[in-house]
């Protein structure tokens, strides 16, 4: 799956899924209560395009054949390039022709034909999909979805199906990314066979052994990367070098808002759901609190973390030498290494939390492929999902090229992570969830507001967006 960074995008994108209209909709959330099945079984709930059962052999009658009929089931997105088929044979990959190959079996297996439909327009994608929905003629069968337009809204107004009733989900080809961020009350949703891209943190291996620092791989492989261990790094590493009197050194940097979504959800906290995964405002929890406190102290006692917010760009600050650590996504990685020749970079986890058993990258962006409700071939649409997907062979490709790429260290990092990634940004659903986050990180930061104080100050607020969204 191609990672996209949709922020910019978002507020529109959100608020279109708000204005949608029940008007002629199907149902609630009660439309996909329909109980999980340890396997799938077609017969329990047949696909309208189910007809006759082949006769072929008796290890095939068992299952009724699934016979499109000629007709096309459709993968909707918003981006070129996602139909291997039009990419010219000479720019193909390996990981293409596999695809292609699994397209070609599927549509001879189907009776139909497969189709990529695009529909380019970020802002106005929800639109598009819940209105040619409740027009009984969905876009897509298949629609690439980020996880905080669906979740809870689209379920809840009926306009994508469970997957549980389809797909053996017991199958540990599915990756923990996809049973994990997929899920809404128990129901399988989303589906995805790669992860998206992980959160960690950067560092320069020349400056901490410079300096004489702990190397933060280490004290990771053995365990010992905590929340102590890493603002001790940070204050030990900032620094004035050049003997002015001003810190030109600091021990880290990154975004503020993911930076501190590492924080609290690594310790068991949460933006916007209690301990029983209901939506509620919850920075004011104690897990939460914690999170809000370790960025309050880095910030304004250690004064660790880079200050002011430099105008050229948290990027470009670690690679002039300004901080030694950087929080990024791992997609950072090759740009940050042709700007730094000679330095070799090291990637690691975000520290484990106290309330945490282990080490966790968060991400508040997602998107997988859902299944629509209005789908005419549900059950053939979610099984051609299911068999043109390479599962497996996506995380064998990966380490292959990171390890073509990676210092070794930073590759082992890497593989660890594909495994134990999480959603945060089911926040961004709530309207104007975003910026009061935002607002609290500015409170904590620049206006030096305790946590307990700065969560309070939104709480009403976003309580009130999470019900108002609920009640729509």
């Amino acid at each position: 799956m191609q990672f996209y960074n949709p922020r910019k995008f978002m507020a529109a994108a959100v608020a279109a899924l708000l204005a949608v209209s029940l008007a002629g909709c199907g149902g609630s959330k009660s439309n996909s209560e329909s109980s999980p099945s340890a396997s799938p079984s077609p017969s329990a709930s047949p696909s309208p395009s189910a007809s006759e059962t082949p006769s072929a052999s008796p290890s095939e009658s068992a299952e009724p054949a699934l016979d499109l009929q000629g007709a096309t089931v459709k993968i909707g997105l918003w981006w070129d390039g996602a139909d291997p088929r039009s990419i010219a044979e000479a720019d193909r990959t390996p990981a293409d022709d596999e695809v292609i190959a699994l397209i070609e079996a599927a549509e001879k297996k189907y009776n139909g034909k497969i189709e990529y439909v695009k529909f380019g327009d970020y802002g106005k994608y929800v639109e598009n999909f819940t209105t040619t929905s409740l027009a009984g003629e969905p876009f897509a069968d298949i629609v690439v979805l980020e996880l905080f337009w669906s979740f809870p809204q689209l379920v809840n107004k009926g306009f994508i199906a469970p997957l549980d009733d389809y797909l053996d989900l017991s199958d540990t080809k599915y990756i923990s990314w996809m049973t994990n961020g997929g899920k809404l009350d128990g129901k399988q949703y989303g589906f995805i066979d790669s992860p998206p891209s992980p959160y960690g943190i950067f560092y320069n291996k020349k400056l901490v052994q410079e300096m004489g620092l702990e190397d933060p791989f280490q004290l990771q492989q053995s365990g010992s990367w905590t929340w102590d261990k890493f603002r001790e790094l940070a204050k030990k590493s900032t620094q004035d070098t050049s003997g002015d009197g001003k810190t030109d050194v600091f021990g880290f940097i990154g975004d503020m808002k993911t930076s501190l979504e590492q924080f609290v959800y690594g310790n068991k906290g949460a933006f916007d759901k209690d301990e029983s995964g209901n939506m509620k405002f919850s920075m004011d929890s104690a897990n939460s609190i914690q999170g809000l406190q370790l960025m309050y102290d880095m910030y304004n006692v250690d004064k660790s973390i880079v200050q002011p917010a430099p105008e050229e760009g948290n990027d470009k600050a670690f690679i002039a030498g300004r901080s030694v650590m950087y929080g990024g996504f791992n997609w950072e990685y090759s740009g940050l290494k042709d700007n730094m020749p000679g330095v070799e970079l090291g990637y690691v986890f975000f520290p484990k939390a106290p309330n945490a058993t282990d080490y966790t990258a968060f991400t508040p962006y997602g998107n997988m492929y859902m299944l629509s409700k209005y789908s005419k071939h549900p059950e053939i649409a979610v099984k051609i999902m299911d068999e043109i997907s390479l599962h497996g062979k996506n995380k064998e490709l990966a380490m292959e090229s990171w390890k073509n790429s990676w210092p070794p260290e930073a590759y082992e990092t890497r593989v660890q992570m594909y495994d134990k990634i999480d959603y945060s940004g089911s926040f961004i659903a709530v309207p104007e969830g975003d910026q009061l986050v935002d607002q609290v990180v500015k409170d904590i930061t620049e206006g030096k507001v305790a946590p307990a104080t700065a969560a309070e100050k939104v709480k009403n607020q976003f309580d009130a967006n999470i019900q108002k969204m609920l009640g729509e």
